[in-house]
């Protein structure tokens, strides 16, 4: 009787390249599956505006999308869904009649305002009745001016007000200088004197002066100065003389 044989020690059992051979291809047959997002365009939106949450990644065996606002679908108020087969949107309780669902499970927002931003998620649900979802953010901002800072607006509103206080200042102006030409205007015609009518002197002239004796006047008191009576010489007392 022999000895027994005795395996050689580091030996390479058979079964165990089948082992290694069947976990590589098994590895192989695994699907790659790609977990799909949630993308908003524009990142963030003013007040007023349309935003698309787009879908990234969808899996073409999904049958049915819904839309939730909240972190989870679990909980969270269904905004609409849509059924690939007929292809419509079917409201829910956070509906608003300003989202629409697409074909690809992207939702558009329309008019979007404040209380529209947060999160909101995409529940998948393919063939198999498997489901996945994802999350997204929506943000909103108020409708500012855009591409100006707060500096370059206080800039321009300074410069406007300046502006008013000169034009302000310019009325003003305008305004006093009328005031005062015109009272010095009126000041002119109370210092004129009254003009005469034709045919009459000044009054005041009228009033002082007395009219001139004419030839007519002047030529008896002359005369009378000439032709004096000479009985008054006689009447003067020569008496009088001798005695002096």
């Amino acid at each position: 009787m022999g000895p027994p044989s005795v395996a050689p020690h580091g030996g390479h059992r058979p079964w165990q390249g089948l082992l290694i051979t069947a976990s590589l291809l098994t590895f192989w047959d695994l699907p790659t599956t790609v977990q799909f997002t949630i993308e908003a365009l524009p990142s963030s939106a003013a007040e007023g505006k349309d935003v698309l949450l787009l879908a990234c990644n969808i899996s073409e065996t999904i049958q049915a999308y819904y839309w939730h606002k909240g972190k989870t679908a679990e909980g969270s108020p269904l905004i609409a869904g849509y059924l690939i087969d007929v292809q419509v949107n079917i409201p829910g309780t956070a509906y608003s009649g300003r989202e629409t669902i697409y074909s690809n499970g992207s939702l558009l927002f329309q008019n979007v305002t404040l209380e529209d931003a947060g999160s909101y998620t995409l529940r998948t649900i393919n063939a198999n009745y498997d489901s996945d979802q994802a999350t997204g953010q929506l943000h909103v901002h108020q409708n500012n001016v855009p591409g100006l800072p707060v500096g370059d607006v206080a800039g321009i509103v300074t410069g406007v007000l300046v502006g008013v206080a000169l034009v302000a200042a310019l009325v003003c102006f305008l305004l006093l200088a009328r005031t005062g030409r015109a009272s010095i205007q009126r000041d002119l015609r109370e210092q004129r004197p009254p003009a005469s009518t034709p045919g009459h002197g000044p009054s005041h002239r009228s009033a002082f002066s007395a009219p001139l004796p004419g030839p007519r006047t002047t030529t008896p008191l002359y005369e009378e100065l000439l032709h004096s009576d000479a009985n008054i010489y006689c009447r003067i007392d020569h008496k009088a003389d001798v005695v002096s």
